[in-house]
């Protein structure tokens, strides 16, 4: 049902309902008004007659052969014309026959409590009257006063009619004005829901519901609608992102792929020759595991980051940088027995971060350092790597720096592109695309500075130690940082 057929349902039942309850009010209170000032009127008219029936009563009883013509001329016309209401009166005086003027009953009532004024039933007639004594305590008789009820149920009856014709009337306005109010109220509506038709039937993004139709709610809808816009538009926009991202990754993972596992399969065609030498054989079967090594550490290094990409603002927490880097100096000693790897630290920087995320960054980069920082002229090709941890200003600044051949300047940049390796590398070529993933979901950055003196590379992440996303969009929960996804889906191949 309409919302303007609402309007005029209910205006058509609500405004009847509100005129008979307030036509019966009011004709309760007129009814009891008319009855007392009937009853008013009646003791009026029982006082105004009253000396005029004493006189009448002592005429008669002194004089009882004569009757007193005059006398009663003059109570007839006080009776019916002088009050100028309806009804009539009767003056009873012992032994003698009533006197009736006006229209009264056949019987008498019986006497009321303080002479009334009371109500008596004659038949089917229903009569109210007022009874007054004459004389002292009534010795010379007694005026009673009535008046038919038919006559103000009369009155009452033409108020009845009237009320129920306004009521009925109203019902007919109450539907024109339900209508008519039901338009003009629901208007903004139609005007917001044409909006949002237009909206859902263009292709175009960006347009937005109007908030200037001078009604609160409508205004307060349609912000919502357009928030609920907004975010679509940015979901879709990630969606979008997200697919052309997931696309260039699975073509470039599929070529990278393709190279060991076609290594591998030759080497198992070449391992099925029957007059295969065993020194091949071995050399065959050792570059099968160096391949099938290549291909567990690129799968590996894909899933961390993917779920680099899948985490949310939930898993961040103020995290001590100081002691994940002493953790994972430690182990990464384990790992590499060869590698002397140095640690220094200011007092412990707090970052808004990933725990696991800031362990990548630190393995990440001290695996690097381990493989390719080895110095040719040391005698077993051991690595000297040194790790520092400072504070500069609001940025935590963490340093790795080895004794290796070290990068050209030319190539700085271009070492964090995904699957990017020097020729010979063992590694994956996604360590320090890894590690950029994370500064960035950090809000920091990550770049090869300077060596200073001596030979080698140095990698330094800088992280904030006040705000929580700086890299984000407010209000967009879970939202990447701009340029994440651009620069891990890199070129096409």
């Amino acid at each position: 049902m309409r919302l303007s057929t609402r309007f005029a349902a209910c205006l058509a039942a609500l405004v009847p309902l509100l005129v008979l309850l307030g036509g019966l009010l009011v004709l309760n209170l007129v009814s009891h008004d008319l009855r007392a000032e009937r009853d008013g009127q009646l003791e009026t008219r029982a006082r105004a007659l009253a000396p005029l029936a004493a006189s009448y009563s002592w005429r008669v009883r002194l004089t009882p052969g004569f009757p007193p013509d005059f006398l009663t001329r003059r109570l007839a016309g006080a009776a019916v014309a002088g009050a100028g209401s309806p009804g009539g009166m009767r003056v009873e005086i012992p032994g003698t026959e009533p006197l009736d003027m006006g229209e009264v009953p056949a019987a008498t009532p019986a006497v009321p409590a303080g002479n009334g004024p009371a109500t008596f039933a004659d038949g089917t007639r229903r009569w109210r009257f007022v009874a007054s004594d004459l004389g002292l305590r009534g010795s010379a008789g007694r005026l009673w006063v009535f008046e038919a009820e038919e006559h103000l149920d009369r009155q009452l009856g033409v108020l009845r009619n009237r009320l129920a014709l306004v009521t009925l009337v109203s019902a007919g306005v109450g539907v024109v004005a339900g209508l008519a109010l039901g338009r003009f109220a629901v208007r903004p509506l139609a005007v917001l829901r044409g909006q949002a038709r237009g909206i859902g039937a263009s292709s175009a993004r960006g347009t937005r519901l109007a908030t200037t139709s001078g009604v609160t709610e409508i205004d307060e809808l349609a912000a919502l609608l357009n928030d609920l816009l907004d975010r679509r538009d940015a979901a879709v926009t990630r969606t979008g992102e997200a697919l052309e991202t997931a696309r260039a990754f699975a073509a470039t993972v599929a070529h990278e792929l393709r190279t060991p596992l076609t290594s591998m399969g030759t080497n198992l065609e070449l391992l099925g020759h029957p007059g295969l030498d065993p020194v091949e054989r071995a050399e065959i079967v050792a570059d099968l595991g160096a391949e099938h090594g290549r291909a567990q550490r690129l799968i590996t290094m894909l899933r961390r980051l993917a779920r680099g990409e899948l985490v949310g603002p939930e898993s961040f927490a103020d995290t001590d940088l100081a002691e994940i880097t002493a953790v994972a100096v430690e182990e990464a000693r384990r790992r590499h027995p060869k590698a002397a790897i140095a640690f220094s630290a200011a007092a412990g920087p707090v970052v808004r971060g990933w725990a696991e995320g800031l362990r990548m960054i630190m393995d990440n980069l001290l695996d690097n350092a381990a493989v390719h920082g080895a110095d040719d002229a040391d005698d077993g090709g051991r690595a000297t790597i040194t790790v520092t941890l400072s504070v500069d200003g609001e940025v935590a600044v963490l340093a790795v720096q080895d004794a290796g051949a070290g990068i050209p300047p030319a190539e700085r940049d271009s070492v964090f592109t995904r699957f990017h390796r020097r020729a010979g590398s063992p590694g994956s070529g996604l360590g320090l695309t890894l590690i950029r993933q994370q500064a960035a979901l950090h809000g920091g950055t990550v770049a090869v500075a300077d060596a200073g003196q001596g030979r080698g590379t140095r990698v330094e992440v800088r992280l904030p130690t006040s705000p929580p996303f700086p890299a984000r969009s407010p209000g967009r929960p879970g939202e990447r940082p701009s340029g994440v996804r651009s620069w891990l889906a890199g070129p096409r191949r």
